[in-house]
């Protein structure tokens, strides 16, 4: 009788721990899907995804360089602005430790390369220019 009530138990452990990791698993699923569809929709997301790798590497240097600028470099919290139908593309991020005042950066795509763009006042530009596309994630 033990081993009945025990081996009834152990079968009940199985299908309420299968049942409960596929609601799990169903939930990432839908949450993977719905962030593939907005990245579908962004015909510019490949070029961004370009320029913050590029930024990646440019912050690294800036850390190496002071100790003011926040340690690491997080995309989720990097705004971004493209113009021209891609031919510009701005982003913006905090980039002082305890300074939450946004640091922008211009990159702009010339016969499919990539140029920074030196002396050029960001900021205003994303003030007075509307995008044909943009995602804030830091105010």
């Amino acid at each position: 009788m033990r081993k009945i009530f025990i081996g009834m138990l152990v079968a009940v452990i199985i299908v309420v721990s299968g049942c409960s990791k596929d609601s799990h698993n169903d939930k990432q699923a839908d949450n993977k899907q719905q962030s593939t569809n907005k990245q579908k929709n962004n015909k510019y997301q490949s070029k961004i995804d370009e320029i913050l790798s590029i930024q990646q590497k440019t912050h690294q240097d800036m850390v190496k360089s002071s100790d003011k600028v926040n340690p690491e470099f997080k995309k989720e919290r990097v705004n971004r602005y493209v113009y021209n139908d891609g031919k510009l593309i701005i982003i913006s991020y905090p980039l002082y430790k305890g300074n939450n005042k946004l640091f922008y950066a211009a990159y702009e795509y010339k016969n499919d390369k990539i140029y920074y763009k030196r002396g050029f006042n960001a900021k205003a530009y994303v003030e007075q220019h509307k995008p044909d596309y943009k995602d804030i994630k830091v105010k």
